[in-house]
């Protein structure tokens, strides 16, 4: 007869989710997947319709999709009789130290670009999981508590090992590090979000000049540090269904982002999608919006009548969007003299 285990990953395997790893975690038992997404759709760069390049785990809601997987396979593993209904919680993009699950199981390794590293996948994939919280777990469970599976306690408590030791799966290599625009990866496996352009893609503040200069056509979720890795050498993009989840694509049109009303952002342009969270505010995407139109090629004939647009943005009483504003029309009118 099976055990849970095998099941699990059986179920796994026709979901086409990544082979779980089993770990504990304070009082609890849980797994440890993933959903890979490979590199997504390249920018095309337009002139005559300018766009912001978007990361390849935002251009479709991969995190909605691996929970609407994980929900499967519970309710699979419930309606078999595998599981006890209700004792499993998924998490996924939460507040849970999900890296740290994937380190501590054995389900990735860490690279110095601070990503979980999958052998011979790479590292374009999102995690998530379940937690068993219940205590009336059934007794397959209860032999798997009993066994040593890994602590995710132990690789919080461990200290910072020497640099080829840290890092099996990079050894010498600083691809990532080099790469970096801003130079976040100085320190091999640690971001300095003081520097990192994902980090302030996400936040609500003004951009630093040094920042803003190196920004490019970024519009959210930065691949640099995952596009030079070379265990991403064989990567390529994973079709799917791009209407039922958030589909984004490779860019987002600026002119759209900087004309649509603050309250029709979110729940309109971006519904469904990774970008349709509060914690990301409206001002925050028309900032980047704004510094992905200053580093990219734009044609007059778009321009010029958006002008009044950016000068708005330009007189705004929001000293975010004001200085980015700022920003770009000080960088276009060097493109474009006449204006």
């Amino acid at each position: 007869m099976k055990d849970l285990i095998e099941i699990l990953e059986e179920e796994s395997a026709k979901l086409r989710i990544l082979r779980p790893r089993l770990f504990r975690y304070e009082t609890m038992i849980g797994f440890i997947t993933g959903l890979y997404h490979g590199r997504g759709y390249p920018l095309e760069k337009d002139p005559h319709n300018p766009k912001g390049s978007i990361g390849a785990f935002a251009q479709k809601n991969h995190y909605r999709i691996l929970v609407h997987k994980l929900k499967a396979l519970l309710r699979s593993l419930e309606s078999k009789g595998h599981l006890q209904k209700g004792i499993g919680r998924i998490y996924c993009n939460s507040r849970f130290p999900e890296k740290s699950f994937a380190l501590a199981s054995g389900f990735g390794v860490r690279g110095k670009n601070s990503l979980v590293i999958v052998p011979t996948l790479g590292t374009f994939l999102v995690l998530g999981g379940v937690l068993f919280t219940s205590p009336s777990t059934p007794s397959e469970w209860m032999k798997i508590e009993a066994g040593d599976l890994p602590d995710i306690g132990g690789i919080r408590r461990r200290k910072f090992l020497p640099e080829e030791e840290e890092f099996p799966l990079c050894g010498s290599c600083k691809a990532c590090q080099e790469a970096c625009p801003t130079g976040a990866l100085e320190q091999p496996g640690l971001v300095d979000t003081n520097r990192c352009l994902q980090a302030y893609a996400s936040r609500p503040c003004s951009v630093p000049e040094g920042i803003s200069a190196k920004w490019g056509t970024l519009f959210y979720g930065c691949d640099v540090c995952q596009i030079v890795c070379p265990h991403n050498t064989l990567c390529v993009s994973v079709s799917g269904t791009p209407e039922k989840w958030g589909f984004l694509g490779g860019g987002i049109e600026l002119g759209k982002v900087l004309e649509i009303p603050d309250t029709e952002l979110r729940k309109g342009l971006f519904r469904h999608s990774v970008l349709d969270i509060a914690w990301i505010t409206p001002h925050t995407l028309k900032r980047n919006a704004l510094l992905a139109l200053s580093n990219q090629p734009v044609s007059f004939d778009w321009i010029n009548p958006r002008w009044h647009l950016l000068e708005k943005y330009g007189n705004s009483p929001d000293p975010i969007l004001r200085s980015a504003a700022e920003y770009t029309m000080k960088r276009i009118r060097n493109k474009i003299t006449y204006i």
